[in-house]
């Protein structure tokens, strides 16, 4: 081993480099830019809610430390979930309720 190999390197932790700085959507999924210059994404399809949401409610989000939320839809992304790829299976009943809410939205809103 060299002197200057890279297995002697300690991984650096900064508090700071998850935390959310800007948000996008392409047709399928939600972008996250994070605060050392990585940008994630996730399937809109994980969140039925921000999916079936307009343009406008999408806009209206706020970034949180380690979060990124939306008011209107009253629905959000944990940061922590998205970095690790841990995201539960949603239960019928809760499918069930989810497509209700969307179909009321949008009846209110048409």
């Amino acid at each position: 081993m060299t002197e200057h190999s890279n297995l002697d390197l300690k991984p650096v932790i900064h508090d700071t480099r998850n935390e959310p700085q800007g948000l996008s959507f392409t047709d399928s999924h939600v972008m996250v830019e994070l605060a050392d210059g990585r940008i994630i994404g996730v399937p809109l399809h994980f969140f039925p809610l921000l999916k079936a949401a307009s343009d406008e409610e999408r806009r209206n989000f706020k970034l949180g430390a380690c979060d990124v939320y939306w008011e209107d839809i009253d629905d959000g992304i944990d940061l922590t979930a998205m970095l690790s790829g841990l995201y539960l299976d949603t239960k019928i009943e809760h499918r069930a309720y989810l497509n209700k809410l969307i179909a009321d939205r949008h009846a209110t809103t048409t």
